[in-house]
């Protein structure tokens, strides 16, 4: 086709250059140049017509792609526990060098904990194993190629979804290489253990124990809970082949404020090979007092449980929802949310002036701008009878707590006032409004100080569509209910704001990633990035002291102190380039999820790619062998199809200019022009 529209434009081209310089329909004129300039012509048309044609050619190559093997190690620190380290790493090698498989596949290496990443080296310290996980991403990860997954595990998992339960695509082999003995050992455990974080002073607080029993003949045993030396419950529990778990219920009493910490104890059996998990360390964080917030509204609607249940989420608060013909007495309450406002809450605007009580409003679906209007001053909506849908724009410079960690990007849009907001004080504004593709700085929401006291503005409709859209992005709500959580923070305290604020807990579990938050602002409170933050740690039980440098995050500083001895710690955070300091203590609490195992497990494995499919130790030729024997897993020949332009259009622009001025040049010699 493509030399089909070559002859057609060479055939117009001379048509064109004989019609132009007289050798057809005009008589013909002697001129001895004359034919040198229609060839000229000729290539000049004949070139442009090329340029519009735009003629192209196919060029089809041939690629012999080699299916996957992915080699997926358990570097969870439970392989160490049951002494299988370096028979993993031995398997490991042989598979990864394997002349037949380096030949016939292409292989990926990929170490695998709670997370999965690409790997460079073994080191057997993950705290936590999510088998699922290595099976499940990488399909996902390469879904349109032939693969081989080798999991090189001990079968024990302690997070993620069930993974005997993992569904294997049509293009995906699993093999599975268990490490460690699978011989079952009587063993008793706990297995589990709830409780909540806080308790109030000189309430009960319950306690919820799962064990556990793994064995033929029948025992018993002897459950404990301590604090210290002193043993607050006891009792003696029983187990057999038949009845191989217990449950464990007990309610204890707080007595003082602060962490109380606790230790769950199974006494072992005389032949229990590992006694690791016979205990589990908790703690209970002891407040005298609850944060206690007031929703005030004379609407029903989605929005209302939103906000209550991200309050509720903390223990620490009770929020309560009510209208205006309740009469609520505001003093009974830390912090007042105003939801759609109207002429009926003009006596509740009234008496949180006179107690200075710290306020927010959320306009909802039917609030009365004007009533609005004549109860504030620190800012004044315009009115509109229109209302516009907008959505959320974070504002990362927001300085009154961080918001590194939320994420609302193309979040659903909320119904808000057509009007803008004129701003009669200085405002901290947490989002903007974007309309349809355009980012404003119009506030959607804002907070500032009044008098003492704090307030926050949220000029929304329809933000129950938020919390809603952070459990479809994550399958919870926490994007929304802490945002939420922090702002309630703020405003339930009237303390003074400090220019080196901390975020942390008083109390962490050692298996689980330890992240305190800094914020640090300059005299004019307004946030700092070039501060120099250290971390001084001291463990109480030697003095043994450790510094930790924060690092700038953003919006904040941050300083991970995940992997720490389990103990009691006294801290002071230092601004060393100006004289700011902060002191407090921390409680890491000793739990190692990876050490409750004693034996390696193949049963699940068995539940998902059969009994005759599980390898062990030491049968890398058997696995080589199936590998290389599975038809899935051969090289496939894949054809590409690439066009290219026939001629580069700037060489052929460069062709035609040249044509034209050698043309018109030689024409002006010969007095043609």
């Amino acid at each position: 086709m493509t030399v089909l529209w070559i002859i057609l434009a060479a055939i117009v081209a001379a048509l064109v250059a004989l019609f132009q310089y007289g050798y057809i329909f005009y008589g013909h004129k002697k001129n001895k140049r004359k034919p040198w300039f229609a060839l000229l012509r000729f290539f000049t048309v004949f070139a442009i017509l090329i340029l519009f044609l735009d003629l192209k050619f196919d060029k089809t190559t041939y690629q012999t792609i080699k299916p996957l093997l992915l080699l997926e190690v358990d570097n969870s620190s439970s392989i160490e526990q049951l002494e299988a380290a370096i028979s993993l790493e031995t398997d490991y090698n042989s598979i990864l060098n394997h002349p037949d498989l380096v030949d016939n596949f292409e292989i990926q290496s990929f170490g695998f904990s709670n997370e999965i990443s690409p790997l460079d080296s073994l080191n057997f310290k993950g705290s936590d194993t999510d088998i699922y996980q290595a099976i499940a991403q990488p399909q996902k990860l390469f879904k349109e190629r032939n693969k081989a997954i080798v999991l090189l595990t001990d079968g024990n998992q302690t997070s993620g979804n069930s993974y005997p339960y993992a569904k294997i695509d049509a293009k995906t082999g699993v093999y599975p290489i268990i490490y460690g003995d699978t011989t079952q050992y009587p063993d008793l455990k706990i297995s589990q253990l709830n409780v909540n974080r806080y308790s109030y002073l000189n309430n009960e607080f319950p306690i919820e124990v799962f064990t556990s029993y793994s064995g033929d003949a029948a025992v018993k045993t002897s459950f404990k809970i301590m604090s210290g030396n002193t043993t607050l419950h006891q009792e003696q529990l029983s187990f057999s082949k038949e009845n191989p778990s217990r449950v464990v219920n007990v309610n204890l009493t707080s007595k003082r404020v602060g962490t109380q910490s606790m230790r769950a104890i199974l006494t072992p059996l005389t032949a229990e090979k590992n006694t690791s998990n016979n205990y589990r360390n908790f703690a209970v964080e002891v407040i005298d007092q609850q944060t206690k917030v007031l929703i005030l509204s004379d609407v029903m609607h989605p929005d209302l449980a939103a906000l209550k249940k991200a309050i509720a989420t903390n223990q620490q608060r009770d929020v309560e929802i009510k209208s205006t013909s309740d009469n609520p007495d505001l003093n009974d309450y830390n912090l007042v949310i105003f939801y759609s406002p109207g002429n009926a809450f003009a006596k509740a605007y009234n008496q949180a002036k006179q107690l200075n009580k710290n306020t927010w409003t959320a306009t909802g679906p039917s609030t009365d701008f004007k009533f609005l209007n004549s109860q504030v001053t620190a800012y004044e909506v315009e009115l509109d009878e229109e209302f516009d849908e907008v959505q959320p724009i974070l504002n990362t410079a927001y300085s009154t707590f961080n918001l590194e960690d939320y994420n609302y990007d193309d979040y659903p849009p909320v119904k808000v006032p057509f009007g803008g907001v004129k701003m009669n004080t200085a405002p901290d504004v947490l989002m903007y409004k974007m309309i349809g593709d355009v980012e404003t700085l119009q506030p959607l929401w804002f907070t500032y100080e009044e008098n003492d006291s704090r307030h926050a503005v949220l000029l929304a409709d329809g933000f129950w569509r938020w919390r809603a859209q952070s459990y479809l992005d994550e399958k919870e709500f926490k994007n929304w209910d802490d945002l939420v959580g922090s702002q309630v923070q703020y405003l339930a305290s009237n303390k003074k704001r400090n220019r080196l604020e901390l975020d942390y807990e008083t109390f962490y579990y050692q298996n689980r990633k330890i992240v305190i938050n800094a914020q640090y602002l300059d005299k004019n409170y307004e946030f700092e990035d070039n501060g120099i933050i250290n971390m001084t740690l001291i463990r109480k039980s030697d003095n043994k002291r450790v510094v930790r440098p924060f690092i700038l995050e953003g919006n904040s500083y941050t300083v991970d102190l995940s992997g720490f001895d389990a103990g009691d710690y006294r801290f002071t955070v230092k601004v060393e380039n100006d004289q700011l300091s902060k002191s407090g203590a921390l409680s890491i609490l000793e739990f190692d999820v990876e050490k409750q195992f004693i034996s390696a497990q193949d049963k699940g494995m068995k539940q998902l790619v059969g009994a005759d499919q599980v390898y062990y130790e030491g049968q890398v030729d058997e696995v080589v062998q199936q590998l290389l024997e599975n038809p899935l897993m051969k090289p496939v020949e894949r054809a590409s199809v690439s066009y290219a332009s026939l001629i580069d259009w700037e060489y052929l622009l460069g062709l035609i200019l040249l044509l034209l001025g050698i043309e018109w040049f030689l024409r002006k010699y010969s007095g043609l022009i």
